[in-house]
């Protein structure tokens, strides 16, 4: 008898588990969706900034590449 009881009660803890790994997946997939609806505005609203304001971009464009190529250290 313990036998058999000690199989249901895992095989209902394997279901529960399985449960909440079907759980935990679907939060995910949530969350990367949300990640990607963010991801897509940023690049929205930073190509809105650039076809407004083309000189200030590459002027920051320039500055930034200018910052790293100085702390990057070059190869000899």
């Amino acid at each position: 008898m313990k036998p058999l009881l000690a199989l249901a009660t895992l095989a209902l803890t394997a279901l529960i588990f399985e449960e909440r790994a079907r759980q935990v997946a679907g939060d995910a997939h949530e969350a990367l969706d949300s990640a990607v609806g963010q991801a897509r505005g940023a690049k929205q609203s930073l190509v809105q900034q650039v076809e407004q304001q083309p000189l200030i971009s590459l002027l920051v464009a320039g500055g930034l590449a200018y910052a790293l190529a100085s702390i990057i250290p070059s190869r000899e």
